[in-house]
């Protein structure tokens, strides 16, 4: 089996830094991520990336539902994750992509743009997609 070869390695699930209860990474009890399944420390608060497509009809945002728009997930990037911005700091479990940035008015405006981008409206309104308990025609 020919392996893929990848920029980065491609990792399923990633710690955004949403939460850092004790300023050591720590999530909230019964909120730990993939690390109730695991058990492993470095597992803590890490969440699988859900796809783009369709990313502006799917609020709120993050695992939990806790940021409500879409600027305000670019708002939890652009300061390393909530806790950051909170002052408790990266987590030691952080996701090496979430690191912070800065972004300008207009530069927001042209990924929140390119994310719109990202919507299928004929998808959304195909019938064949709709619920999948009806009876079909």
């Amino acid at each position: 089996m020919k392996e893929k070869l990848t920029a980065f390695p491609e990792v399923a699930f990633h710690n955004t830094n949403l939460y850092n209860v004790d300023g050591h990474g720590t999530y909230p009890a019964t909120d730990q991520g993939l690390r109730e399944f695991t058990g492993k420390p470095e597992d803590m608060g890490r969440y699988r990336a859900p796809t783009l497509r369709n990313i502006t009809v799917t609020a709120p945002y993050m695992h939990d539902g806790s940021i409500a728009t879409l600027s305000e997930v670019l708002d939890h990037y652009a300061a390393g994750g909530r806790a950051s911005a909170h002052g408790t700091g990266p987590g030691p479990f952080q996701s090496e992509f979430v690191r912070g940035f800065t972004l300008t008015g207009q530069e927001k405006q042209d990924v929140l743009a390119f994310l719109e981008s990202l919507t299928d409206p004929e998808f959304l309104t195909d019938p064949r997609f709709s619920d999948p308990f009806a009876s079909t025609p």
